[in-house]
């Protein structure tokens, strides 16, 4: 049996923060990544000191001709970790070409993932598991729902349409609704019960063996949300909701996939949680889980190797851990006046992870600054 390190890894992925995580995650464990960058200037990532190479590549299919060519004949199979989710789908709808040659997120056939990913997919599956559901429909835009009550959601019918969050919108009435199709950019919109939320509950883990065999320890909670969106400051604890572990095995030994995911669920008023969607990569939480002990990438490399869920390096340091992504949640709460600058900074000071910024790896932090104000 091969070790983690006898194996390249690449980071097939847009220039942000999720890929940076999953670099630093690998690299604080003594993988240095080669990187496959869907970007047009050199930023951020690439400055990583954990970075073995890097690759700029104007899109995903000159980025993928690149791992073919460069990596396609290593003699031990390299890995391919992608961080969004058309890069998911890109190289899912690649299974053919490249099962052979490299391990990758996938769900045993060509294309599947990328059919979970449709919006209107998974809340069926996951209500048939047992998991509680919000109601949804899709209807072509400009039509209206036949059978849910206002308020209601629109969505997008899958999150690998560009810039898909901006056809979220919150509509109280039929006239809302209607406003809100025009400023949607697709045919076809999925409508959901809008349930009131006063949390959200989200689970980094992984799967193998076509989704038979689940590691996910910890979940991620927030001490403030966005009526429309995830929070910015959250905190990481053990199960909060052990009744939901098993329901969530049914799910995953359903879609086959093995990979890394994040889970989405919201908590209603009265405390229900609502399955919300499956992310097929991990999340920009990721790299807290990280920090706390839980480093997922790595893990997820030696579990594959070994055809079997490793979690010998899970060492936890402390529960709850907090981590804040800084400066949009000081644009989001300071500037808005939500959150005083006195109760921010103290908040700031008391976080046990921060976005962008480490110590041990700096470059990429000073290079988001630069651009930030320099923009």
């Amino acid at each position: 049996m091969s070790e983690p390190n006898d194996h390249i890894v690449i980071i097939f992925a847009p220039n942000n923060f999720n890929t940076l995580g999953v670099v630093r995650s690998l690299g604080e464990v003594g993988i240095r990544s080669c990187c496959v960058l869907i970007c047009e200037r050199r930023s951020l990532v690439c400055f990583s000191k954990y970075v073995e190479r890097s690759y700029l590549a104007e899109s995903l299919k000159d980025g993928l001709s690149y791992i073919l060519r460069t990596f396609g004949e290593e003699t031990k199979k390299p890995f391919i970790i992608a961080t969004s989710d058309e890069t998911v789908s890109f190289l899912d709808l690649h299974y053919d070409e490249l099962k052979d040659k490299f391990f990758f997120f996938n769900a045993g056939e060509q294309g599947r993932i990328t059919r979970m990913m449709e919006k209107s997919y998974l809340p069926k599956l996951a209500e048939s598991c047992g998991l509680r559901v919000p109601k949804t429909e899709e209807v072509k835009k400009g039509d209206l729902p036949k059978s849910l009550k206002y308020p209601v959601i629109t969505k997008s019918p899958t999150s690998t349409i560009y810039n898909w969050k901006s056809n979220v919108h919150i509509c109280y009435n039929e006239d809302e609704l209607l406003k809100a199709f025009k400023l949607i950019n697709q045919d076809r919109v999925v409508i959901q019960e809008y349930i009131e939320k006063i949390d959200e509950i989200d689970y980094e883990g992984f799967v193998i063996n076509d989704g038979q065999d689940l590691y996910m320890p910890l979940d991620n909670r927030y001490y403030r949300t966005e009526k429309d969106g995830y929070g910015h400051y959250a905190y990481i604890e053990r199960n909060f909701f052990p009744e939901l572990f098993e329901p969530i095995k049914r799910l995953f030994e359903r879609t086959k996939f093995n990979g890394i995911f994040e889970l989405e669920f919201l908590i209603d008023k009265e405390g229900h949680a609502y399955f919300l969607e499956i992310n097929f990569r991990g999340s920009a939480w990721l790299y807290a889980f990280n920090r706390c002990g839980v480093n997922l990438p790595y893990m997820f490399v030696r579990s594959t190797l070994q055809g079997r869920v490793d979690s010998s390096c899970e060492d936890i340091k402390k529960l709850p851990f907090s981590f804040m992504y800084t400066i949009t949640d000081f644009k989001l709460n300071v500037l808005k006046r939500k959150v005083t600058l006195w109760r921010w900074l103290c908040e700031f000071l008391r976080a046990d992870c921060y976005f962008y910024y480490s110590r041990h790896d700096i470059k990429p932090f000073l290079d988001k600054i630069w651009n930030y104000l320099k923009f």
